[in-house]
């Protein structure tokens, strides 16, 4: 809740009394008050309407991202769930891009709609109290100074110089009623009319975001059958990788009985051959040279396959050369 603040009556003005002049000084403070609290708002708004810009743009960069990422597929062909899957960052890419466009709509609107508001209520209706304050602290002035004036003429002075300055006095004095009560009816009304016009407009902003919330809500609702049937594919497809990782496991384990059973039997293979990797040893002028080679052996053909290449550099292997063996 706001200060409490004792209202300023118009009889008060006409008197003028310390009792109102201390009053005033605190409407006037309250006055400066809001004034920086709606400096501050403005500021914070900006803030706000900067940061949603930036996780916007960083939404949307997730989302090119999801449309360009590829699932490669292993096999000539892929299944109904593969392909599902493989189309759902698509999916997500366009529901992410629905709810930033209402994003965007909502931030276009926020300079006019809110922030605008805001300052032109800080520079028209506070100003104008301001300028209120300069003219009434002006007329205060001139009507004390004419008071001093007044006092200060000497009793010999012709009839008419009194009522000269009587005329003056009383002028002087009646602006200074007319901004005094000008001055009070200015700040009441900033008060009361803070209370609607600055609330209607943070409302506004308030309300632009539930907007914005209830959009997302329907973007949701209306993916969620979507969404489902992706879960339930989701879950088939960990259900059969956990199956077929358990089965991969088991033959891993048999083809490492196999690999070992082939080495204490130096067994061939079921095409009647072997293959591996050779070092071949190269005779040079300084010396000799050691070379790796694929080797593949086909005992039908009696044909030796060689072929350059090493796992730690790995590029395009280069044709092999045969060598029959006699």
């Amino acid at each position: 809740m706001g200060v409490g603040l004792q209202p300023l009556e118009f009889t008060e003005c006409l008197a003028d009394s310390p009792a109102f002049r201390e009053n005033l000084q605190r409407h006037e403070k309250e006055l400066e008050r809001t004034s920086q609290q709606i400096k501050r708002l403005i500021k914070e708004v900006k803030d706000v309407v900067q940061a949603a810009k930036r996780l916007g743009d960083a939404q949307k960069a997730l989302a090119t991202s999801m449309e360009q990422f590829e699932f490669a597929c292993i096999g000539a062909s892929q299944t109904e769930d593969e392909r599902v899957i493989g189309r759902s960052l698509h999916h997500f890419a366009h529901l992410i891009r629905t709810i930033e466009e209402e994003r965007e709509r909502m931030l276009g609107r926020a300079h006019e709609q809110i922030i605008q508001p805001l300052e032109k209520f800080r520079k028209e209706h506070i100003g104008a109290v301001k300028e209120g304050k300069k003219k009434f602290d002006k007329k205060t002035a001139k009507f004390c100074q004419s008071q001093e004036r007044t006092l200060s003429l000497s009793v010999r002075k012709p009839e008419t110089v009194f009522q000269e300055a009587d005329a003056a006095l009383d002028m002087a004095e009646r602006d200074f009623c007319q901004a005094s009560l000008e001055y009070v009816f200015q700040l009441q009304a900033v008060q009361e009319r803070k209370k609607f016009e600055l609330v209607e407009t943070l409302l506004g902003f308030v309300f632009g975001w539930w907007t914005f919330h209830h959009t997302a809500h329907d973007v949701h609702a209306d993916a969620e059958p979507r969404v489902r049937d992706l879960q339930l594919r989701i879950q088939r497809t960990r259900s059969n990788f956990e199956e077929t990782s358990k089965q991969t496991e088991s033959l891993m384990k048999k083809m490492m009985e196999v690999r070992q059973q082939s080495k204490e039997g130096e067994a061939s293979d079921e095409a009647g051959g072997r293959s591996g990797y050779l070092f071949l040893q190269e005779k040079k002028a300084f010396g000799t040279t050691w070379s790796k080679q694929y080797a593949v052996y086909s005992r039908g053909s009696r044909l030796l396959q060689l072929q350059p290449y090493s796992q730690l550099c790995v590029k395009a292997a280069a044709a092999p050369d045969a060598v029959p063996l006699a």
